[in-house]
C-alpha cells in the first residue's frame, strides 16, 4: 500500500473488480546497445536479486510540467527537476525506487553492486559525509562508491543543470539488508522504507520502461 498500483491491486482483489494496468511504450529508437557505453557488475548476487539500466542522451534538464509537479507535491514531495522528479513520480506510481545517475560522473562506465571495502566513504546527495564497512551493500563505478544500494545517492551520482547523459537505474536490492544500512547510518528514506519490506525483481524492468516513457 505505499504506491498507487498497489492500492489499486487491493481495491481490486476487495471488491472484486477487474485490475487494469498501463504497459509502459517507448516511443524513441534505440541508437546501439547500452552495453557499449556502460557495464553493470554484481558482486553479490545474494544482496541484489536484479539490476537493470536505460541510457538516455541529449537530456535538457529543467522544470517538470506542471501536472507532474502537482502530483509530486500531493504526495509529499518536493519537485526538483525533471529527472529526478520523473524517478520520484515511478516509485510514488510502481512502488519500485529508482535513481537516476549522470553518465559522465560514472568513471569507466562500469556500475558494480559490492559491498563496500572498509576505510571507504561517500558524501550522500543529503551532504552528509558516510564512513562505509563491509556490512554496507553500495554501488560503485570503477573508482569509488557513487551510491548506497538502495538508500541514497552520492553526492556525484546525481542530476546536475548540465546533464544531458542519464542512466536509470532499477534494482531489487535485500531487504534486510537495506534496513540494516539505513539504520546504521541513521537515514530512512522513501527508497530504504520500501526496500526493507521486501519487492519483487519482477518490478524493475516494468518501472524502468514507465520512467522512460
Amino acid at each position: 500500500c505505499l504506491c498507487m498500483i498497489g492500492l489499486a491491486r487491493e481495491a481490486s482483489a476487495t471488491f472484486n473488480r477487474e485490475l487494469k494496468l498501463h504497459t509502459p511504450e517507448i516511443k524513441a529508437e534505440a541508437e546501439g546497445k547500452i552495453e557499449d557505453y556502460a557495464s553493470i557488475i554484481i558482486d553479490e548476487p545474494d544482496l541484489c536479486k536484479r539490476y537493470t539500466g536505460r541510457m538516455v542522451r541529449n537530456v535538457k534538464i529543467g522544470p517538470s510540467p506542471k501536472w507532474l509537479r502537482e502530483r509530486i507535491r500531493a504526495c509529499g514531495m518536493r519537485p526538483i527537476n525533471n529527472i529526478v522528479d520523473i524517478t520520484n513520480y515511478v516509485m510514488m506510481e510502481y512502488g519500485q525506487p529508482m535513481h537516476a545517475f549522470d553518465y559522465k560522473h560514472v568513471a569507466g562506465g562500469e556500475i558494480c553492486v559490492r559491498r563496500a571495502n572498509e576505510g571507504e566513504s561517500i558524501t550522500t546527495l543529503d551532504g552528509g559525509e558516510r564512513e562505509l564497512n563491509t556490512n554496507n551493500l553500495c554501488i560503485a563505478d570503477r573508482d569509488k562508491p557513487i551510491a548506497v544500494a538502495g538508500v541514497m545517492g552520492g553526492e556525484y551520482s546525481g542530476i546536475f543543470d548540465d546533464t544531458d547523459t542519464v542512466v536509470f537505474e532499477s534494482a531489487c536490492f535485500n531487504g534486510a539488508s537495506v534496513r540494516t544500512t539505513a539504520k546504521y547510518f541513521g537515514m530512512r528514506t522513501d527508497s530504504s522504507a520500501r526496500f526493507e519490506k521486501g519487492l519483487p525483481p519482477q518490478l524493475c524492468q516494468a518501472a524502468l520502461d514507465r520512467a522512460c516513457e
